[in-house]
């Protein structure tokens, strides 16, 4: 099999996993009476454990660690050339929709409602339809959150002088910014995680404006892993030895 196939393949599959525990996790915690602290470290631990997973597992057939928003920055900085950069965006969130599909088939519309499909949303800012000044601030974390995510990529993954330790540290990071903005953002830190869930949740009819906070997952993470990349490019990657 070709390797750009067998990288974009890679790229469906572990898309569709982390999609899946990460939102199913949060649909599960609806099926009984889960305290809130203990749904967050649920879907913490679950989403982070199974990127890093993932990515350990997929990282040497491809570097975009099932996150749109990091395949654009390995195409900025020259990793990827963009109809190969296309191609790995497009089977992830192809990916993320068939995760999403898998939840819609897999739960109650009674649960679903609950958690809304498992799609991170603007939840510690009230309004149903976010005002131009809650979208901005959805934007900044999620893109602090992309930010370190990126960094980790870069730091285990992409650099070739880098210990390798799989996607340890990338799971890690994921991990620490659900903790942090699942109340806030979901701590997404990727658009392939809200879109999949997001898309399915217009067949459950009570769930109402499932995108007004849209822009946040894809402006947020995609500006965080441009910077994350630049930095890490240009002032934190350790220069070669003589």
């Amino acid at each position: 099999m070709d390797a750009k196939l067998r990288s974009c393949i890679s790229e469906l599959i572990g898309t569709y996993l982390v999609v899946l525990i990460g939102a199913g996790t949060l649909c599960t915690t609806y099926l009984a009476d889960t305290a809130t602290g203990a749904r967050v470290l649920a879907v913490a631990m679950a989403e982070g454990f199974s990127l890093a997973a993932v990515v350990t597992m997929t990282s040497h057939l491809s570097a975009a660690c099932c996150n749109p928003a990091i395949t654009l920055s390995l195409w900025v900085t020259k990793q990827l050339d963009l109809k190969r950069a296309l191609m790995i965006a497009a089977s992830q969130l192809g990916g993320a929709f068939l995760a999403g599909m898998s939840l819609r088939l897999s739960f109650s519309d009674a649960i679903l409602n609950d958690a809304r499909l498992g799609t991170p949303h603007l939840g510690a800012f009230g309004a149903t339809v976010p005002s131009l000044a809650v979208l901005v601030t959805g934007v900044t974390f999620e893109m602090v959150f992309t930010f370190l995510v990126t960094l980790a990529v870069y730091a285990s993954i992409i650099d070739p002088r880098c210990i390798k330790l799989g996607g340890l540290y990338v799971g890690l990071a994921q991990t620490a910014v659900i903790l942090f903005g699942f109340h806030l953002t979901g701590g997404v830190a990727n658009p392939a995680r809200w879109f999949g869930p997001a898309l399915w949740q217009l067949s459950v009819g009570t769930i109402e404006n499932p995108f007004a906070d849209h822009a946040v997952y894809w402006a947020g993470p995609v500006i965080g892993a441009l910077g994350g990349c630049t930095i890490y490019s240009t002032v934190l990657q350790p220069s070669p030895k003589p």
